[in-house]
């Protein structure tokens, strides 16, 4: 047995079964505690639409480096002048000849075809890499909203405990003739309402948990823990300086490799309509009837000046570099709208979750600490109570969905930028109700 294969193979078994080990502790984390750091790395190793835009890429790469070759060598055997009262005697033919054949491109085409087929490569792995970053993005939105349903669902479990004490107060109040029935129903309802948005706010979770699990190409329903809390995005950067991130993004350079190889295929159809497409051949012959062996050379050559193919060609080919070339201004024109774009929206949720933060959840709860007071000494109804509640309810809310909302922006103007989370910020601890 061949000892190398052995080592190859044996080395293979262990790979295998390291990887096993390793996807089932992963999945035992996330069934534990969620970090965003986390999937993403599993997503990115995981999710099969980067496993095939990888082979699309390696694909690219062998496809350029076969358009750089020179055609098949050829062989042929001939038999000349066999009589066709001895069809199969070949002993009476007056020839048997064996030869090769090369044909030789015209000069200058096959390097350029090479350079156009490693344009096209270089395009593949910048769609590899746009697709990467479309993985991320969606992962970090993915995760802003599982965050959120998590959020929701500690907010309103922690409002139905209170809500619940209320009631209990309440039917203390009602028994002891302090409180109408009336008054005290209404305060039951809101329990029931409250009940009724944990099923939505429960179902948002799951969905939000399947959308991660299937990033990660995990089964929708494979257990996923709580979330970590996500780092405050701060920006630092200035607009010029993002812009011009964003030009090296994947799309523009997948743009820049597609004029390159228009450019590139023009050059090879030029050529080939300006030079000749040569072939030349060698022969051995031998003549059954004496015994004698002869040899024959032969070249031969294309008229690509007579053939109006070409000049359908050179159009073809100019007019498809002109669209490449607008098509990356247009790409360029693109990234920078989209940077401007989500850069005014990341700022937009910025602004609001600082103004949700610092003025209107300081209010709110001061409004309902306030109510409480009074309802504890009857200066109040629990309708009163209850309003200031929701209200505290609704900011608090708000404070989760305008957390989310600057993740998601700032997803969104990573993407915009080409670049990952860490090139644009350092992240700060955020704060989270």
């Amino acid at each position: 047995m061949n000892w190398k294969k052995t080592v190859a193979a044996l080395s293979a078994a262990l790979s295998a079964a390291a990887r096993a080990d390793v996807a089932p502790a992963e999945d035992t984390a996330l069934a534990g505690r969620v970090d965003l750091e986390s999937v993403t790395r599993i997503a990115l190793e995981r999710n099969p639409d980067l496993r095939e835009a990888s082979e699309r890429a390696t694909a690219a790469v062998a496809r350029a480096q076969a358009s750089g070759r020179y055609p098949d060598l050829a062989i042929q055997a001939q038999l000349w002048q066999q009589p066709l009262s001895a069809p199969v005697n070949f002993s009476q033919a007056n020839m048997v000849m064996v030869g090769l054949r090369q044909t030789f491109p015209a000069p200058g085409s096959l390097s350029s075809r090479e350079e156009a087929g490693r344009a096209d490569a270089a395009g593949a792995r910048a769609g590899l890499a746009s697709r990467r970053a479309e993985i991320v993005q969606q992962v970090r939105r993915a995760y802003a909203q599982y965050w959120l349903s998590e959020q929701e669902q500690l907010i309103h479990l922690e409002h139905m405990d209170l809500t619940d004490r209320i009631v209990q107060d309440a039917r203390g109040y009602f028994t002891q003739g302090l409180m109408s029935k009336a008054d005290f129903l209404r305060t039951t309802v809101e329990l029931a309402r409250v009940h009724a948005v944990l099923s939505d706010v429960a179902q948002q979770r799951r969905t939000s948990g399947a959308l991660l699990n299937v990033l990660m190409a995990r089964d929708p329903d494979a257990p996923l823990g709580p979330p970590n809390a996500m780092p405050l995005p701060e920006l630092e950067q200035s607009v010029s300086e993002l812009e011009a991130r964003a030009g090296r993004k994947p799309e523009v350079e997948a743009a820049e490799d597609a004029v390159a190889r228009s450019t590139a295929q023009l050059a090879a159809v030029r050529a080939e309509s300006s030079w000749p497409e040569f072939m030349v051949g060698l022969d051995y012959g031998y003549m059954p009837v004496d015994g004698t062996s002869t040899y024959t050379a032969m070249i031969g050559f294309t008229l690509p000046w007579l053939s109006p193919r070409h000049g359908d060609e050179r159009r073809e080919a100019t007019a498809l570099l002109s669209a490449q070339e607008a098509s990356l201004a247009s790409a360029r024109n693109q990234a920078r709208f989209q940077v401007r774009d989500a850069l005014a929206r990341y700022r937009a949720a910025r602004d609001t979750y600082d103004l949700v933060e610092n003025q209107l959840l300081p209010q709110a709860r001061e409004a309902a600490g306030a109510s409480q007071d009074a309802f504890r000494h009857g200066q109040t109804e629990s309708l009163g109570l209850l309003g200031a509640l929701r209200e505290l309810l609704d900011v608090r809310l708000e404070l989760a969905r305008a957390r989310a909302r600057v993740e998601e922006s700032w997803a969104d103007l990573a993407r915009a930028a080409g670049e990952p989370r860490t090139a644009l910020s350092t992240p700060t601890e955020g704060r989270h109700e």
